[in-house]
């Protein structure tokens, strides 16, 4: 869990400090992107969606089985 939450603070820190340098505008394009090629063709990226839900859960069920 203290992994997890270091990992997450750094995030932050560095997503605080990309913001102060380059602004938000700057950082904010890509989301605004991704949601405007969403819109044009949701039933695909629909389907990439839930590609990349079924990888997380794979990820999250694999890294509790230790062998």
């Amino acid at each position: 869990m203290a992994r997890w939450l270091w990992t997450a603070g750094t995030a932050l820190v560095a997503l605080g400090l990309a913001a102060h340098f380059f602004g938000w505008d700057a950082l904010l394009w890509v989301p605004v992107a991704v949601v405007e090629t969403v819109r044009s063709s949701p039933e695909t990226y629909g389907i990439v969606a839930l590609g990349v839900l079924l990888m997380v859960l794979a990820r999250l069920v694999g890294g509790r089985r230790r062998d």
